[in-house]
Order: C-alpha cells, then sequence, then structure tokens
C-alpha cells in the first residue's frame, strides 16, 4: 500500500530544513538543487511542493513570521508595564541574541524581495505584518491610557514607532549606520514624555 504524505506537513518541512541554508545564502545565492540535497528529497520533488524558488522562500519566511508572533503574544502576556510590552513588540529590533540576528537576516531577505520582485501575495503578506503589529501596539497604548497611565496623544506616535522599526531592520546589518540601542533609546525618551504622574513602569 503506497505511503500516504501530508502535503502541507512535508511543504512545511522543506521550508523549515532550508531555514538555516537560506540564511547563510540568501535569496540570489540559494538554489533548488540545494533544498532539494539539505531536505533529502529529489530536486523534482521540490517542485510537487512548491511553484518556484520565490515559493520555497516565501513559506520560509511564512513559518518563520507564525513562530517569532507566537512568541511576541507570550513575552507580552507575560510583562507588566507596558513600557516592557511596548519592548517585546519590537523585539526583532532590539534583541542581540543568535536567533534575533538570524531572524533580522530572514526579514531583510524578505523586504529585499519585496522590494525587487514581489508578487500581490507577498505585498499583502507585509502589509498584514505592519497592520497586525500597529494595532497590537495601539492595543497596548490604548489599555494604558484607560488605566490613566499614558496620555492620549501616545496614539499619535504608533505609526510612527513602527516605521522607525522598520528602518532600524532594514539597516542593522550596516555597522555603525544606527547606535544598536537606538529603537529601545527611542521608546525609553518617549515613555518620559508620554506617561503620566510618577508611573514610570
Amino acid at each position: 500500500m503506497p505511503k500516504i504524505v501530508d502535503k502541507l506537513q512535508k511543504r512545511q518541512d522543506i521550508a523549515l530544513s532550508s531555514t538555516e541554508l537560506f540564511v547563510e545564502k540568501g535569496f540570489h545565492k540559494l538554489t533548488v538543487s540545494e533544498v532539494a540535497l539539505n531536505a533529502h528529497v529529489a530536486k523534482g520533488t521540490i517542485y510537487e511542493y512548491f511553484e518556484s524558488k520565490e515559493d520555497i522562500v516565501f513559506a520560509i519566511i511564512e513559518y518563520a513570521q507564525k513562530a517569532y508572533d507566537d512568541e511576541v503574544l507570550t513575552n507580552i502576556n507575560n510583562t507588566q508595564s507596558i513600557k516592557e510590552k511596548v519592548s517585546a513588540l519590537f523585539s526583532l529590533c532590539i534583541a542581540k541574541d543568535s536567533e534575533a540576528i538570524k531572524r533580522r537576516k530572514i526579514y531583510k531577505e524578505f523586504i529585499a524581495i519585496v522590494l525587487d520582485e514581489a508578487s500581490d501575495e507577498m505585498i499583502k503578506f507585509q502589509q498584514d505584518i505592519k497592520n497586525k503589529y500597529t494595532n497590537w501596539l495601539k492595543d497596548i497604548l490604548l489599555q494604558g491610557i484607560k488605566d490613566k497611565k499614558l496620555k492620549p496623544e501616545v496614539l499619535e506616535f504608533a505609526d510612527g514607532l513602527f516605521a522607525m522599526a522598520e528602518g532600524v531592520l532594514m539597516f542593522s546589518h550596516i555597522q555603525n549606520y544606527f547606535d544598536e540601542n537606538i529603537l529601545q533609546l527611542h521608546i525609553d525618551a518617549l515613555f518620559k514624555l508620554i506617561q503620566i504622574g510618577d508611573d514610570k513602569k
């Protein structure tokens, strides 16, 4: 009896097994042959699950983003202060551990594809990320306003803070382009302006 293959699971397995290869090679140097070799399947088998190299990379990015989103929400829910929640939301731009560095590289490669040869699906994916994170940020800030810990004007900074985070991500690979702590410093300075009374949390 032929083995029944879960195509969605196999697609995910191939994409996840190729993540480190993608981080090492980047989009332009990565080949489908390398993906197949790394996943221990024939090159022709790859095309049973993906339409193109772009499709493979998009899958890698989708799975990486989903894992990161879950982690961010957990960290937000496990922190108490508003400022800590905002910092947790932007941890991709702030953290210095090897996992954060890897994720930044994946995201930068994705942005490069979006700017160069994006499909409508990729553009929508990028817009969805922006909308999701700005909405999470606004939810955090609205709770601070409701609890009378933040000034209502803080909402005017939400889109700009996200734009700054995007800039940090895009240029973080250029040495000395930004102070490596620039986003955290900006968040700290912002909270000095928008917190009410003596609450510095």
